[in-house]
C-alpha cells in the first residue's frame, strides 16, 4: 500500500461568533492514524472563551498568533492562571483540565500536536467539555448532578439549563476573567522565540528544542518538540530518527520545497509547502526542506522525549565518523573526492531534530537546487506564474488556484510535476477546456524559450576547446568522424530496429574503458544491454585481471521513464563537479539507448508537454558535455514507410535535431550483413553537403 504522504489542511469541526475548532482528519491524511497522531487547531476571536475541557491525549500546544490567558489544572492541584502569547510551548499531559480565553483584538490561533495512541479514535482527539450543550453534565439526570454538586433540583435545572455554546462562547464586553501571574509560567510554558538557541546558523537558521531539561513536563506528555527557523534558501538537511519517533510538521510561516525518501531509496514526497500545512514522515524516513525567498518556519514534534537524530550531511553527519576507505568502497570514488565531497563541508551545523545549512545562492543552484539548472538553458527564469498572467491572461488567478493545488507555484514545479496527472485531473473539473489551454500554453512558452542560439564564433570555439576525441572501437568509424567521439559533444545515432544501434554503442563503451582508461556510464532503456557481449570487444580479454578491471570502469544504470532520467542525470551532475581529474575516476563517455523510447511515449496529440520535457533533456545533456568534457551518445530510432525502398526519418524529428552536434545514420543490409554509416551533421562539414558513408564488407563485423 502507498504511503499518502500529502501534507493537508485542517477542517473546521465546530465554532460561532468566539471563534472555532478546527482538526486534521485521519481519512484525508492516513499517516494520523497510522501513527496515532492527533493535530488540530484553537481560534478566539476577542472575548472567545473556549470552556473548560479535558482531552484522551496528550499534547502539546503551541501558539501561533496572538495573545491571551490560559488556566491549567493538573489533577489533584489547583488552577494555573497563565498569561500566553506567541511562541509559547505548553506540555498538556493526560488528565489535565483547560480553558482559554481570548481579551485583545488580534485573533488567538493555538496549535494542538499529540498523541492518540491512549485515545478512543486513532489519530484523533476525544475532548470532553465540563461545561456547554454537550458538556459532561448534560448527560446526568437532575437527580445525579444535585447528589454530586448537593443542590437542589430547580438550581440543577438553572445551572445545566442555561449553558450556551458547544465548547466555545463569546462573552460579554468587559467581563472579568482571572488575572494570571508571572510565577505561574514557570514549569509550564517555554518560549520558542525567546528560549536560548539550540542551534544558531549566521545567515542559515535557529532551533529550540523542547525536551525534559527546559520543560519537565514533556517527560509526562511523552514526545519532545522544535521550532525550526531557516532563513531565505537556506536548507535543512537530510535526516532520520534513529530511535524509531514519528516527526509531525506543522509549517508556521514562509514556504518552501520538502522531500523525504523512504525504503529502496524510493522519494515518497516531493511538494511545495507553505504555511498552515501538516504533514508526517515516517519513523526512519529521510526527510529534507529548503526554503523559499520569504525563509521558513515549523513547529515539530517527534514521538519520543528526547529525540536523537541522525544527519546525512553537515559537520555531525554520519559520514564524518566512517571510515576513509569505508566511503571509498562504498561510493566507488577515489580518495580526493571521498575526502573533497564528504569530509570538507563544515559550515552546516545540526541539534537533535534539525540540520539548518547555511547555502550561498549561487551555490543553492547547484548542490540544493540542482534541478534548476536542467532547465537554465531552456527557461531563462523560473518564473511564478502570476508573473505570467499579465502578458497571457489564460493563466487568471483560477488556474493559479488549481496549479496551486497540486504544489505547482513556478515554471519549475510545474515542469517536475506528473504532467499525465494534472491534465487527467484537469478533465474532472468544470472549467476542463481553459485548464487544459492554460497547461499547453505555459508549455509552449517554454518550447519557445527552448530554441538554441547559435553563432559562428561559439562554434569555432567549442571545436578548439573540446579538441579530444575518443575511439569508437572502429579504425573505419572513427575516420569517418576525424577522429571518433569528440569530448563535449553530443553524437546522436540513427537507425531502424535491428540496424545494431545497441551493438554500436556496446562496442563504443568497451573501446572507452579498454583504450581511454575512463568510466562509461550506460543508461539502458529497454534491458538490450549485455555485459558478455561488451566483454567480447575488449581486445585484451586475454588477462582476465585486466579484463576485469576494463569492465568494472563500465557502470549500467537502467532508466524506464524520462522522470527517471531527470533523476539520474541530477545526480550524475552533483557527481561530475565533485570528480577529480583522475583517469580512473573520470566518466569519458555516457550512452542513453535509447533516448527516443523514453520521449516518444510522452509526444502525443499536439506535442506541447512531451516537447517541452525533451528539449529540456536535450539541453541538459549538452550542458553536461560541454561543462565536463564527456562524450554523449544517444540512439534515436527511426519511423516512416516500411518496405524496400521505403523512406524513414528520425522519431525524434525537427524539434529534437537541433540538439545533436553530430547526427549519424545507421543502416543495415539484411541480404548481404552490410552495414552503412553516414553522417547527417557534423559541425565540422558545411551544412548541404554529402555525407560521406561508409559501407562495410561482408566479412567484417558489424558495429
Amino acid at each position: 500500500m502507498e504511503l499518502d504522504l500529502t501534507p493537508k489542511l485542517p477542517k473546521k469541526v465546530y465554532g460561532g461568533d468566539g471563534g472555532s475548532y478546527s482538526a486534521w482528519c485521519p481519512e484525508e491524511l492516513p499517516m494520523l492514524k497510522q501513527g496515532n497522531i492527533g493535530a488540530a487547531k484553537l481560534a478566539l476571536e476577542k472575548n472567545g472563551f473556549a470552556v473548560p475541557r479535558y482531552s484522551d491525549s496528550s499534547k502539546v500546544a503551541y501558539v501561533l498568533q496572538g495573545s491571551g490567558t490560559a488556566g491549567i489544572v493538573l489533577p489533584e492541584k489547583e488552577e494555573k492562571v497563565i498569561a500566553i502569547k506567541q511562541g509559547d510551548s505548553i506540555a498538556l499531559p493526560f488528565g489535565v483540565v483547560t480553558w482559554w480565553f481570548n481579551n485583545e483584538d488580534p485573533e488567538l490561533v493555538i496549535l494542538f500536536l499529540g498523541e492518540t495512541h491512549k485515545g478512543h479514535k486513532a489519530g484523533q482527539f476525544t475532548e470532553f467539555y465540563l461545561t456547554g450543550t454537550n458538556g459532561i453534565f448534560t448527560g446526568f439526570s437532575t437527580e445525579f448532578v444535585g447528589r454530586a454538586w448537593d443542590l437542589d433540583e430547580n438550581t440543577v435545572k438553572k445551572l445545566v439549563g442555561s449553558q450556551t455554546g458547544n465548547g466555545i462562547v463569546k462573552l460579554d464586553a468587559g467581563f472579568k476573567m482571572p488575572q494570571p501571574k508571572e510565577e505561574n509560567r514557570a514549569g509550564f510554558v517555554l518560549n520558542c522565540l525567546e528560549a536560548p538557541l539550540d542551534v544558531d546558523i549566521k545567515d542559515g537558521g535557529r532551533v529550540v528544542v523542547l525536551n525534559t531539561k527546559n520543560l519537565p513536563l514533556v517527560g509526562e506528555v511523552g514526545f519532545g518538540a522544535d521550532l525550526v527557523r531557516i532563513d531565505a534558501h537556506s536548507m535543512c538537511s537530510p535526516g532520520f530518527s534513529c530511535d524509531s519517533a514519528l516527526q509531525v510538521t506543522y509549517i508556521v510561516g514562509g514556504s518552501g520545497r520538502v522531500q523525504v525518501v523512504g525504503a529502496d531509496g524510493k522519494r515518497v514526497l516531493e511538494t511545495h509547502i507553505k504555511a498552515g500545512s501538516l504533514f508526517i514522515v515516517p519513523r526512519f524516513f529521510v526527510v529534507s526542506k529548503i526554503a523559499d525567498a520569504d525563509g521558513m518556519s515549523w513547529f515539530s514534534i517527534v514521538t519520543t522525549p528526547d529525540p536523537i537524530f541522525t544527519h546525512l550531511a553537515g559537520n555531525t553527519s554520519v559520514w564524518k565518523s566512517l571510515s576513509p576507505e569505508v566511503l571509498q568502497a562504498a561510493f566507488k570514488v577515489a580518495p580526493e573526492v571521498e575526502k573533497h565531497a564528504l569530509r570538507s563541508v563544515t559550515t552546516h551545523a545540526a541539534f537533535s531534530s534539525a540540520l539548518v545549512g547555511a547555502i550561498d545562492e549561487r551555490t543553492n543552484a547547484t548542490k540544493t537546487n540542482v534541478v534548476n539548472f536542467i532547465f537554465m538553458s531552456c527557461v531563462t527564469t523560473m518564473a511564478p506564474l502570476k508573473h505570467l498572467e499579465k502578458e497571457n491572461p489564460i493563466i487568471d488567478a483560477c488556474f493559479q488556484d488549481f496549479c496551486a493545488s497540486h504544489g505547482i507555484l513556478t515554471i519549475e514545479d510545474f515542469l517536475l510535476h506528473d504532467l499525465y496527472e494534472l491534465t487527467a485531473f484537469s478533465q474532472r473539473q468544470t472549467n476542463a477546456d481553459r485548464l487544459k489551454e492554460g497547461i499547453t500554453l505555459i508549455l509552449s512558452l517554454i518550447e519557445r524559450q527552448c530554441r538554441p542560439l547559435v553563432n559562428g564564433l561559439k562554434l569555432l570555439e567549442d571545436l578548439h576547446r573540446n579538441k579530444h576525441t575518443l575511439s569508437t572501437g572502429d579504425k573505419e568509424t572513427d575516420s569517418l568522424l576525424q577522429g571518433g567521439f569528440r569530448e563535449g559533444q553530443l553524437t546522436e545515432l540513427v537507425g531502424p530496429s535491428s540496424s545494431g544501434k545497441t551493438q554500436f554503442c556496446m562496442q563504443a563503451a568497451a573501446s572507452v574503458a579498454e583504450n581511454h582508461l575512463g568510466r562509461v556510464l550506460y543508461l539502458d532503456t529497454g534491458n538490450s544491454f549485455s555485459a558478455r557481449r561488451i566483454a567480447q570487444f575488449i581486445c585484451s580479454s586475454s588477462d582476465a585481471t585486466l579484463g576485469q578491471k576494463v569492465m568494472s570502469r563500465i557502470l549500467c544504470h537502467t532508466v524506464y521513464d524520462i522522470y527517471t532520467l531527470f533523476d539520474t542525470l541530477q545526480d550524475l551532475e552533483i557527481t561530475l563537479r565533485l570528480q577529480m581529474n583522475v583517469n580512473e575516476s573520470r566518466l569519458r563517455l555516457l550512452v542513453v539507448d535509447s533516448i527516443s523510447s523514453l520521449i516518444t511515449p510522452i509526444l502525443g496529440g499536439s506535442g506541447s508537454q512531451g516537447r517541452a520535457l525533451m528539449m529540456a533533456i536535450g539541453y541538459l545533456l549538452k550542458k553536461l558535455a560541454h561543462e565536463h568534457s564527456i562524450a554523449i551518445l544517444v540512439t534515436n530510432h527511426t519511423v516512416g514507410a516500411g518496405g524496400e525502398g521505403g523512406k524513414t526519418k528520425p522519431a525524434l524529428g525537427e524539434t529534437w535535431k537541433s540538439i545533436p552536434h553530430v547526427r549519424l545514420s545507421l543502416s543495415r543490409d539484411h541480404k548481404n550483413s552490410n552495414c552503412t554509416i553516414s553522417i547527417l551533421k557534423h559541425t565540422s562539414l558545411p551544412s548541404g553537403q554529402a555525407a560521406k558513408t561508409l559501407t562495410r564488407k561482408e566479412n567484417q563485423q558489424c558495429p
